[in-house]
């Protein structure tokens, strides 16, 4: 009899496999990614934190000290000064680039589409230069006797200060120059959401008589919130971690003036070669931003329901 004189009849698999099979699919689709994601993020964060409660050292063991470096670092004042210069960024900085943030995003919303174009491109340039390129051309233009900073100024009558000497004047460049190439990440968030916005809210206040100034402030602003938190949210997150765009101007100087504390835990890492003090520093601040997103991120929250229901009503 031959082989193939009988057909084997192909098993048809259960309800119970297919479920399974339709459970287990998803986790096989994003294996790949959440393999990267533990291997570069999540074992990271474990050997940090074994660094932070241990004394390492290349020419011996670890040795458990507990919270001996928290404790350390809560009594260092150079911490406590790189946290009130990353305050000023977080704060500071970003306030100014959120005020002027929202005044290009509505002044590009009011022009015809050509140049608005043309402008939003012009406007995007800094955003896109990597940071620690946008300091070092910085630092050019805040040069005491060569740069193009206190050339300008003698031109109008003012005497130029030495930028990167003095400690207020650099920290003061720094944040020139952070708000320079920030400020357009801004604007393309706020520009996105004026241009979501319903056209009938404003043409209805027009004809209720309503100013360009009053429509602004009573509509625009209000309707933009979540936009606004979202901008301020990914700034403040990124600010806090402010490194590159420093150590490309000054290094942290003049003194410690702008050495944020991103910067004081890289030199105290890379420097001092004490990595499990660098690596309680980096625990703090990490409980810092996440104190920090989860305080906006209910503000944001909040906005978005409170503009649901205006919809809604509407």
């Amino acid at each position: 009899m031959s082989s193939f004189a009988q057909a084997q009849p192909i098993a048809t698999p259960t309800p119970k496999t297919r479920m399974a099979q339709k459970r287990l699919f998803p986790w096989m689709l994003v294996l790949p990614s959440l393999t990267v994601l533990v291997v570069m993020g999540v074992a990271p964060l474990f050997y940090v934190l074994i660094l932070s409660v241990t004394d390492f050292s290349f020419n011996k063991p670890l040795e458990f000290v507990g919270l001996t470096h928290f404790i350390e670092a809560v009594q260092d004042d150079r911490f406590w000064k790189g946290i009130a210069i990353t305050s000023w960024f977080v704060f500071g900085s970003v306030g100014l680039q959120l005020m002027l943030g929202i005044a290009s995003a509505w002044a590009l919303s009011r022009i015809h589409n050509t140049v608005r174009y043309f402008a939003l491109t012009i406007i995007l340039i800094p955003m896109l230069l990597s940071p620690i390129l946008a300091g070092s051309l910085w630092k050019m233009l805040f040069k005491a006797r060569y740069g193009a900073i206190n050339y300008l100024l003698e031109q109008v009558g003012i005497t130029g200060v030495d930028w990167l000497a003095n400690p207020t004047a650099a920290l003061i460049g720094v944040t020139i120059a952070d708000v320079w190439q920030w400020t357009p990440f801004i604007t393309l968030i706020l520009f996105a959401g004026i241009q979501s916005l319903s056209q009938e809210i404003h043409e209805a206040a027009y004809v209720d008589g309503a100013s360009l100034w009053q429509t602004f402030v009573r509509i625009t602003l209000p309707l933009l919130r979540p936009f606004i938190f979202l901008a301020v949210f990914l700034r403040m997150i990124d600010a806090f971690k402010t490194f590159d765009l420093i150590w490309g101007i000054t290094k942290g100087g003049q003194g410690s003036a702008t050495e944020s504390i991103a910067l004081y835990t890289h030199k105290v890492a890379f420097t001092s070669f004490d990595l499990s003090y660098a690596a309680a520093m980096s625990l703090l601040q990490l409980i810092v931003i996440i104190v920090l997103g989860k305080l906006l991120l209910n503000n944001l929250t909040q906005a978005n329901a409170q503009r649901a229901a205006a919809s809604t009503a509407l």
